[in-house]
Formats: structure tokens, sequence, C-alpha cells
């Protein structure tokens, strides 16, 4: 089955770049954003912005757009559509970045299990490349999460030492087992797992300037 579109015939005249390297963001470029021919080119940026005095939302934009660059520099000055995106997982105005160990995911899941509420934000950045010229586009998509803060501590534990979340901002993988923290979901879920496709999907239309027929 096909969904025919516009956006799909515009692509056919670019490189098609996704700058990440995540498994999650290649299934949901291929798989709900229904791009099939693309590559990836990974981005060399540091990711070490300073998080001071900077709200939620502009952090995950300047960490995001600061990745471009990077991915730039190695196209060649073909004729490329890229899509470089950046995830956060915030809570009580708190940013929680990868947990590393069991034990400090073990204290990132008490957090959220006080807080009952976690917001994911990922910022998304569209550029398009054209005959050495440049077009840059972007959006963001919140989706909020409710935690169960009914769970126990050795439950808590349990999922800590199941091994999953530890490299993941925030310490869950809401599409695994993790979800089980969690009684609710209000927004995009693809955000959650790494990138918006629906928004992706509007900024790449913008960008290159199609309208449905």
């Amino acid at each position: 089955m096909t969904f025919n579109h516009p956006l799909y015939d515009q692509l056919k005249n670019y490189n098609v770049v996704l700058g990440s390297s995540s498994p999650r963001r290649k299934e949901i470029i291929s798989a709900n954003v229904g791009i099939k021919d693309f590559t990836i080119v990974k981005s060399t940026f540091e990711e070490d912005i300073t998080k001071e005095g900077l709200s939620d939302l502009e952090y995950v934009t300047q960490t995001a757009g600061a990745k471009i660059p990077s991915i730039l520099e190695q196209l060649e000055g073909t004729n490329s559509v890229v899509i470089a995106a950046d995830t956060i997982v915030s809570c009580q105005g708190k940013v929680y970045e990868k947990p590393g160990t069991p034990q400090r995911q073990m204290e990132m899941l008490k957090d959220f299990r006080e807080a009952r509420h976690v917001t994911v934000i990922t910022s998304v950045h569209v550029i398009v490349i054209k005959d050495g010229q440049e077009k840059r586009v972007s959006g963001y998509e919140v989706t909020d999460l409710q935690f169960n803060s009914d769970l126990s501590d050795r439950e808590l534990q349990n999922y800590a030492d199941c091994g999953e979340g530890l490299h993941v901002a925030g310490g869950f993988q809401y599409q695994s087992i993790g979800n089980l923290l969690f009684t609710g979901l209000k927004g995009d879920y693809f955000n959650v797992v790494g990138l918006p496709a629906s928004k992706t999907f509007s900024l790449l239309c913008e960008a290159l300037q199609v309208r449905s027929a």
C-alpha cells in the first residue's frame, strides 16, 4: 500500500540525509514519515551546550541546531535535504540526560514518581540545500507523560535491573517495557520514541514548499 503525496516526488531530486545514527529515528523516518531512500550522516557535535539561563525549549533547539554544521561539512555540495533533531526529557524544570548507571537511573525514576509528570521535547530542523543555497525551517513537539506514582521502589528497581533505558535520555524506553512505568500520554507518541513523525513531515513540506493536491 502506497501513500501518494507530492512531497515524495520532490524528495527524489535530493539526497535525503538523516543527521542521526539512532535506530529509532531511522525507523520512524522510514516507516512513519514514509521516506525509504535516505542516508545517515552523524553529527560530530559534542552536545556540550550549557543549560544555564536557557529554558528547556531553548536548550533542545540550540542543541539540535548545533548539530547541523558538522553534518553539512560531510555533504560535499550535493543538493540535499537534511533532517537534524534533538530530544530531551524534562521533569520539574530539570533536564534528564542518559543515566549511564543503574544507580542514577533509579534516582531519576524516583524523581519521576514523585513529580508524576514527565515532559518530552524534540526540536527538529530541516535544511534544504540546492545549487549552493540553503533554506532552513524548524519546529518542535512537546509530549506529556503521566508517571505511575503507585509504583513501589521494588518495581522501579526491577525496571532498572532489566538493563533497558540506561543509554537513552530520561532512563526509559517508552516503546518497550518502559511504557509500563506510565499511566498516560498526551501528544505525539513518536516524539517520545525519538522523532515526531507528523511534525517532521510538515516541516519537510514547508521547506520544499509542497502542498497536497
